[in-house]
C-alpha cells in the first residue's frame, strides 16, 4: 500500500457502478458506457463539450493545461479506479486535457445523471464528498512537496507518490511512476526537465 496518498477512509472498496446495479436503478447505455483509450491519445481537448464523468477502469490518465504561450504542462497523474471530468461549475474559465499514458478503459457517466446520483443518493453523496476531500487532500500534499523541500527530496517524493502498479487493457503491468516523462515530472514539482534530468543522473551516480 502508498502510505503517503490519501484515501477516503471507509469508502476504499466502494465502486459506483457495482453500487447503481445493486439498487436495481434503470440504466442505459446512454447514461453509462464504456469506451478504449489507445495510449498517448486524448480523451478530450480544450474547450471540452462533453458532459460526463469519467472513471479509470484500466490505464492511467494524465490531466493538464496550456499556458498563455500554448505550452502544454501536467498537473495531476491518476491510476484506476479514479474520477476526472470538467464538472462545469467554474464559469468557464477552467479548461483541462486528458490524455492516456497507456491504453486505457475508461468509464463515461452522463453528467446529469452523475450529478443527480450524487444529491439524491445518500450512500453516493457520502462517497463522493469523501472523494472530492481524499483530492484536495491529494492537491495539498503535492503542495507542500513543492514549497518545503529541495529538488532531490521532491523527485524523491514524487517517485514515492506514483508508486503504484497500474495495468493497460492488455493486461501488461507498468509502474506508474516509471509512465512519466521528465517534463511531466517537471510540471508536476515546478521545476524543469532538465533540472529533473540532471538530479536523476545524480542519484543514478550515487546508487553506483
Amino acid at each position: 500500500m502508498n502510505d503517503i496518498r490519501p484515501i477516503n477512509k471507509g469508502f476504499e472498496d466502494f465502486k459506483l457502478l457495482p453500487y447503481l446495479q445493486s439498487l436495481n436503478k434503470p440504466i442505459n447505455d446512454q447514461l453509462i458506457f464504456e469506451i478504449d483509450v489507445k495510449k498517448n491519445d486524448y480523451i478530450y481537448l480544450p474547450p471540452n463539450k462533453d458532459n460526463f464523468i469519467y472513471e479509470i477502469i484500466t490505464g492511467a490518465v494524465k490531466l493538464g493545461g496550456y499556458s498563455d504561450d500554448g505550452d502544454s504542462f501536467v498537473y495531476e497523474v491518476l491510476p484506476h479506479n479514479e474520477f476526472f471530468g470538467n464538472l462545469k461549475y467554474l464559469n468557464g474559465i477552467f479548461h483541462e486535457y486528458a490524455k492516456a499514458l497507456i491504453d486505457c478503459k475508461i468509464r463515461l457517466y452522463d453528467l446529469d445523471f452523475f450529478k443527480n446520483l450524487t444529491t439524491t443518493e445518500p450512500a453516493v453523496t457520502n462517497w463522493f464528498i469523501s472523494y472530492i476531500v481524499k483530492r484536495w487532500c491529494s492537491a495539498e500534499v503535492k503542495l507542500k512537496t513543492i514549497k518545503e523541500k529541495n529538488i532531490e527530496d521532491k523527485v524523491k517524493s514524487l517517485q514515492e507518490y506514483y508508486n503504484i502498479e497500474v495495468t493497460n487493457t492488455k493486461g501488461q503491468r507498468f509502474l506508474l511512476s516509471n509512465l512519466l516523462s521528465k517534463k511531466d515530472m517537471g510540471d508536476l514539482i515546478g521545476v524543469t526537465r532538465q533540472t529533473v534530468a540532471t538530479t536523476l543522473q545524480k542519484e543514478k551516480q550515487l546508487v553506483f
